[in-house]
């Protein structure tokens, strides 16, 4: 006789995601070392309107950061509004922007050691031996993004989480949650409530 398998449901997972806010290279289209990481007039605003809404719900159970400077700066200041402190998760680093080759996902390395500004690094958890996905092809990036799934749903998945990114990374990772593909704006909180099933 064949024993009975008894799926039993995990406490769902409520998950916002967060694109950084706007920088110069997403107003201009021109992207280099000074523009891709500076915040443009509107993306301050953004900062500041986002930083606020945070405050108004309540605290996260976690908080989840990529380690580009736009991503960590567009959310210190509502952890230091809060007193809270956000773990810097090398996976969430963009990868897969342009257009979509149809490759599929093969392997990503990992390059640099990862470094935060020193005026926020306060604010952040970070590995001492972190350091920054290189994924510089499509299939690459699905490397990368399934990584992040996989690890996502095994150790972050649970309770209230924040999680702070990119668009090119963000839309695959969200896609790979829920099965809907979207466009991410930026500063622009999108919410998921995820469930899961084990079995014992």
């Amino acid at each position: 006789m064949l024993a009975a398998v008894v799926l039993a449901l995990v406490a769902p997972c409520q998950l916002t995601f967060v694109r950084h806010g706007e920088t110069e290279a997403n107003a201009t289209g021109k992207y280099n070392a000074q523009t891709i990481d500076s915040f443009s007039a509107k993306g301050v605003q953004q900062v500041q309107a986002l930083t606020l809404s945070l405050q108004k719900q309540p605290k996260y159970d976690l908080i989840l950061v990529s380690p580009s400077p736009r991503a960590l700066r567009t959310v210190a200041p509502y952890l230091k509004a809060t007193g809270q402190k956000a773990t810097v998760w090398p996976l969430l680093y963009e990868c897969c922007t342009g257009k979509d080759t149809g490759e599929a996902a093969t392997k990503f390395t990992w390059g640099g050691k990862i470094s935060l500004p020193k005026d926020i690094e306060g604010l952040f958890r970070l590995d001492p031996a972190a350091r920054y996905p290189s994924s510089p092809t499509w299939g690459a990036g699905l490397a990368q993004v399934e990584a992040s799934v996989k690890q996502f749903r095994a150790d972050f998945a649970k309770g209230r989480v924040l999680i702070v990114g990119h668009s090119g990374h963000g839309g695959q990772f969200l896609a790979r949650l829920d099965g809907k593909k979207r466009r991410l704006e930026n500063a622009k909180p999108v919410e998921l409530t995820l469930t899961s099933s084990v079995s014992r």
